[in-house]
């Protein structure tokens, strides 16, 4: 078999085992009872700061949203404003919170990946039908599927509620939530690659827990708090949830910046991954 093809087997397995088990039918469960309370929550406190502003100011609901626009293209510019301002800004708040939660997803549902095939020797049997890199990468790639259906199936119900509320019409929530969805992947693909590359260092699934928690709450606080506190632009490149910016620019040089950004992060940790898992003894 090529090594694409076994790529492909391995991670279409790992997607049928983290959707067929209890851990990701329950995590997937959870993951839409949150978002369906955090939609609607969301939606009511900023439908309640709308009607205030509006009996307080007595302004209407267009010259709200003209006032909206105005901040926007005085804080963004004015084509990145003018892009945001049809923007719902449900889908904006919604986005914003699966993206900062999303390394928490991905830990939960990446963690047991490879620690569980070593720790019961379920490892050999299918590195004897395909090479290690193939079952590292295919391991990688299947989190990767399974994190973006478990976030496309979020996003859905989150255009479904909005919809539903009167929030947006729902061609615009359609229309916008797919596109806060596809950039939402190429974050979670540098997280996913970075799960599985500290998942692959250990033979214990809690063990790997433990570490992934750790690595990722490092990188936040090195990433996020210390970068913020700082004003340290480099550091703030080390966590990759930073890169929504740069990913949801309509310059297309900060676009290509963020993607590739996201691609050194995703492929380096699985080529780093591979080299380490070809020389393990398993």
């Amino acid at each position: 078999m090529s090594i694409a093809t076994e790529v492909g087997l391995i991670a279409g397995r790992e997607l049928r085992r983290n959707l067929r088990s209890i851990k990701g039918i329950i995590l997937a469960v959870l993951a839409l009872l949150g978002t369906g309370a955090t939609t609607i929550v969301v939606d009511w406190i900023q439908k309640k700061i709308r009607q205030e502003m509006q009996a307080e100011h007595g302004l209407t609901a267009d010259q709200l949203n003209e006032a909206r626009k105005q901040i926007l293209v005085k804080a963004l510019g004015e084509d990145q404003g003018n892009y945001f301002a049809s923007l719902p800004e449900l889908l904006m708040a919604i986005f914003q919170v699966t993206v900062w939660l999303g390394p928490l997803l991905i830990a939960l549902l990446c963690f047991d990946g490879l620690p569980s095939d070593v720790q019961h020797r379920g490892v050999r049997f299918w590195t004897l039908r395909a090479h290690r890199g193939s079952f590292y990468a295919g391991k990688a790639f299947g989190s990767w599927l399974t994190v973006s259906i478990v976030t496309l199936a979020m996003n859905v119900l989150v255009w479904v509620v909005a919809g539903a509320r009167g929030s947006a019409p729902f061609g615009t929530c359609l229309s916008w939530g797919f596109r806060l969805w596809l950039y939402s992947l190429p974050i979670s693909a540098a997280w996913c690659g970075l799960a599985t590359l500290v998942s692959s260092l250990t033979r214990s699934p809690i063990v790997s827990l433990l570490i992934t928690f750790a690595s990722f709450f490092l990188l936040w606080f090195v990433g996020f708090a210390i970068a913020g506190v700082t004003d340290n632009e480099v550091l703030g490149y080390l966590y990759p949830n930073s890169y929504d910016r740069l990913l949801m620019s309509v310059k297309a040089g900060k676009m290509m910046t963020g993607l590739g950004l996201c691609a050194v992060y995703a492929v380096g940790t699985t080529l780093v991954g591979t080299w380490l898992f070809a020389r393990r003894d398993v």
